[in-house]
């Protein structure tokens, strides 16, 4: 059956959708970059474009995985990523408009800047941004071979109309702040945020009751951004501190990333940032909202949903991969993390 067919002409186009044009001046950049193909040969990278859907797709020698976004019915449009880069990537894209976007990263992260607003830094596995208005330039550099998976909801002209007075404080303040433009980052995943984007990025849409699925968990993670509980209140805790300490404590973020399958002690951790043991588990618990222990239970827990619903894993199978010698006590963890047993999320895929 064809895209075209999945997702009909009736999906409104309520907005300038940035993803739609962001994918578009990817597949223009990449294109210049793809390596000629022989002669007959297949071409690395194809963008298929229909009403309210888009699909961008490359292969090796640029990369492998997949961008894709889809507005619905509803008008939130759903965009996710899961992909990477075979060589280092710089891309720059211009005159992106969003009315108001939140995007969550999974798995990888890049560095970025915006000129115009004077911002730059680098997005982290497990942040959620948020961004809107017109942003005249961005610029992304990914490294390559490292793996990008993320989630992303935009927002309609009526939706936003209908939330902006139920909006958190903070939010309505980075709201008046935007108008012309604005990115930042907002709060870290819950991990009942994390569990519905990781159900999102592996959703299938080949039927209606899939793409019903697909729209249902796209909206109850809206409500939950959009209604800033659990992130909101730490995110404002964390900003009363110093810079510094706040850069300190996303460094242990990283590091335990980069190293959950043996994570460092937390004396290690708090010695290799240069920081108080007490401070540092006082910082991590306010801006996370978990503790060190929590929050690396937390990345084996979302491997482990990746190994079984994208990967093919048995549930001992994926045991062992995230660190669990006793299948039973992997079962317990999984269960108290994500609200079901592993079996349970294996059977339906």
């Amino acid at each position: 059956m064809s895209a075209h067919a999945l997702f009909p002409d009736t999906v409104r186009q309520n907005h300038d959708h940035s993803v739609l044009r962001r994918l578009q001046q990817l597949e223009d950049q990449l294109q210049k970059t793809a390596v000629e193909p022989d002669i007959g040969a297949p071409s690395p990278l194809s963008l298929e474009l229909r009403q309210g859907h888009s699909f961008l797709q490359f292969e090796a020698p640029l990369g492998e995985g997949f961008m894709e976004s889809l507005e619905l019915p509803s008008g939130l449009a759903i965009s996710r990523k899961n992909c990477r880069f075979f060589k280092p990537m710089t891309n720059r894209y211009q005159q992106l408009n969003r009315v108001l976007g939140f995007s969550l990263v999974l798995e990888g992260g890049f560095r970025f800047s915006i000129p115009r607003l004077s911002v730059s830094g680098r997005v982290r596995p497990g942040e959620v941004w948020v961004s809107g208005g017109t942003l005249d330039e961005v610029t992304a550099s990914h490294s390559a071979g490292r793996r990008m998976c993320g989630v992303g909801l935009d927002l309609s002209p009526e939706m936003l109309e209908q939330w902006r007075e139920e909006a958190p404080m903070a939010m309505r303040r980075k709201l008046k702040a935007g108008g012309s433009g604005m990115c930042s980052p907002l709060l870290t995943m819950t991990p009942a945020m994390q569990g519905l984007a990781l159900k999102i990025l592996n959703c299938p849409t080949t039927s209606l009751c899939a793409r019903l699925e697909y729209e249902s968990m796209g909206l109850a993670l809206l409500a939950q951004l959009l209604s800033g509980e659990d992130g909101e209140v730490r995110l404002t805790q964390s900003e009363r501190r110093s810079s510094r300490h706040r850069k300190l404590i996303r460094e242990a973020v990283d590091l335990l990333h980069a190293e959950w399958r043996e994570p460092p002690t937390i004396a290690q951790l708090a010695m290799r940032i240069g920081m108080n043991e007490c401070y540092l588990k006082t910082g991590f618990k306010e801006l996370t909202g978990k503790t060190i222990a929590q929050y690396v239970r937390g990345l084996r827990m979302v491997r482990a949903y990746q190994l079984l619903t994208g990967e093919g894993y048995t549930v001992n199978q994926a045991a062992v991969e995230v660190g669990f010698s006793n299948p039973s006590h992997f079962s317990t963890a999984f269960r108290a993390h994500y609200g079901c047993l592993p079996s349970d999320v294996s059977r339906h895929h």
